[in-house]
């Protein structure tokens, strides 16, 4: 079979085979996914509505427990300093409808407007249970109230009560607070939700009690109607199912029970959101279209893909591997043979010999590269590998502190003992200047007996680090160096010191180079002051070494 048609054939069928593949599974994946994404939107947004609902509650007992722990409702005989109180709550958080005073009879002292002032409730459980102790009455209607307020908005309105006792200084009943909270609260509670998340026009959010009647709701009809509540919501638990409402209708609808929170029981509500099958799930079906569109241009790109790969290869093929095998006449063929066309197999042989002198090449040149870079005597880095550093790093991230090495004294060795006794005195330098540094740090030498090291920091505001490894360098080169071959009878020891300038990137400059500056700077004044010494740029006085640690440095350079 000739190359265009094994490759016309492979291409198709491998096309067709893979796009069917790859459209039933991923059709089935995410199908699955969506639906549980749309179940699982709807589930948390039923929790976030139970989780508000509770958290509501909370706060509003504890506004009514600081009203009736108040002193001056202590002794039932001077409300005028109550009442402003009251009338600030209610004004602060116009879900209050109602705040009151009751004394130990169940009369209503003092309440927000006057409503009820002088009005004898303690028939009413809002008063009968608070004054026992804390009550929180479920949602229920109040003729009577009602009656007194205003009603903008024309719906029957409900209430939820809370109520608890107040005591005297020696902890004796003397009377009890009540509020009734207006459940247009949890109206606002479900607008907020709804109209903060421009995707759930179309979603429905109910506030169920524990008897299956609905308390809240988008669409009037259902206000006190009995709905099935899944027993799972019932049990609190939060998930989502498939529902057929009381129209007939089925809905994606999600579920969780609203959980009682500290001084707040619960009432055994649950909250619904629903939205239509056919609305939530008609992503799956535009997927699923796309998906299998998707597929068949697939194939019929491969295909023609294919078709048009087989045409032209067969020609440039050959040229490929004739021009391949150019390449290695002078190499040794081991690359395993590719069993198929004679000019695959030829291109085969060729791009193994081509990556072999490629890797010597490139092994050629890093070492060409690290000799370029590096100080033949002290194997640090040298002002090729500076300049280069420097240029990847013009405006580096991260922080750095940069440390201007300079040895003291080293000059007076060269002169007493020779270039050679140098060498071997710069040589431990750099050994002890590494055993100094951290992992990651960088160490350059300039020239002489010039070095400098970059300090990786993590953070540019301490420069602690920076300060305790410089003083660690001077402390390291004061110890003495044995000159091997300088004396007749062994080793001759030799001492110097060292300087160092310390400044930090990016405090003291915007790029390195700028801050290098700041280092040299830095170091004359450390040789000025005496030498021997760690200067930070911007001090006014050399770094104050360990307790106990000399420096042993000569005024020679």
């Amino acid at each position: 079979m000739t190359l265009k048609g094994q490759i016309v054939g492979a291409t198709l069928g491998l096309a067709i085979t893979v796009a069917a593949a790859i459209a039933l599974m991923v059709a089935d994946l995410v199908s699955e996914q969506v639906r549980d994404r749309i179940g699982d939107s709807l589930s948390d947004l039923s929790t976030e509505m139970a989780d508000r609902l509770t958290r509501e509650m909370v706060v509003r007992i504890a506004e009514v427990e600081i009203i009736a722990n108040l002193p001056a409702l202590g002794g039932m005989d001077d409300l005028k300093r109550a009442r402003p109180v009251i009338d600030h709550l209610q004004s602060a958080v116009p879900e209050f409808s109602w705040v009151g005073i009751l004394d130990e009879t169940g009369r209503v002292q003092a309440s927000t407007g006057r409503i009820l002032e002088g009005v004898d409730i303690s028939h009413r459980p809002v008063f009968i249970e608070g004054i026992k102790d804390r009550f929180i009455g479920d949602v229920h209607d109040a003729v009577m109230l009602a009656s007194l307020l205003e009603n903008p908005t024309g719906e029957p309105m409900k209430f939820v009560d809370i109520a608890m006792p107040i005591f005297d200084a020696s902890r004796k009943k003397v009377g009890a607070v009540a509020a009734h909270l207006s459940w247009t609260w949890a109206k606002s509670v479900e607008l907020a939700l709804l109209q903060g998340r421009g995707t759930r026009h179309d979603v429905d959010l109910f506030v169920i009690s524990a008897d299956g009647t609905v308390l809240l709701g988008r669409d009037p009809s259902l206000l006190g109607q009995k709905v099935d509540v899944p027993a799972e919501a019932a049990s609190g638990g939060k998930d989502w199912t498939i529902k057929t409402w009381v129209d007939g209708k089925d809905y994606v609808t999600g579920y969780a029970q609203v959980r009682g929170q500290g001084a707040f029981e619960g009432f055994g509500w649950v909250v619904l959101s629903r939205k239509p099958v056919d609305v939530a799930f008609k992503p799956i079906g535009d997927l699923s279209i796309r998906i299998a569109i998707i597929g068949a241009i697939f194939a019929a790109l491969a295909g023609g893909l294919g078709w048009l790969i087989a045409s032209r290869i067969a020609k440039p093929v050959r040229a490929l591997s004739e021009a391949a095998n150019a390449l290695r006449l002078d190499q040794t063929a081991t690359f395993p043979k590719i069993r198929g066309p004679r000019e695959i197999e030829i291109l085969s042989e060729a791009f193994e010999d081509l990556i072999e002198t490629l890797i010597a090449k490139q092994t050629d040149l890093d070492a060409v590269t690290d000799r370029a870079f590096s100080d033949p005597l002290t194997n640090l880095g040298n002002r090729a590998f500076l300049e280069n550093f420097l240029a990847t790093r013009h405006h580096a991230d991260g922080a750095y502190a940069v440390l201007a090495i300079d040895l003291d004294g080293f000059k007076q060795v060269n002169d007493s003992h020779g270039h050679e006794a140098g060498d071997q005195v710069l040589i431990g330098v750099a050994q002890r200047l590494r055993g100094c540094m951290r992992s990651g740090d960088v160490l350059v030498r300039l020239g002489g007996d010039e070095f400098l090291a970059f300090l990786g920091m993590l953070d540019a505001s301490r420069d602690g680090p920076a300060r305790r490894i410089a003083l660690r360098v001077v402390e390291q080169i004061s110890e003495p160096f044995d000159l091997a071959g300088a004396g007749a009878s062994g080793p001759v020891p030799a001492r110097i010191g060292a300087s160092v300038g310390v400044s930090f990137y990016p405090r003291d400059g915007r790029d390195l180079s700028e801050v290098i500056k700041r280092a040299d700077s830095a170091l004359y004044a450390a040789k000025r002051g005496g030498k021997g010494k760690v200067w930070i740029h911007g001090d006014h006085m050399p770094v104050a070494h360990r307790a106990g640690a000399q420096l042993r440095t000569t005024d020679a350079e």
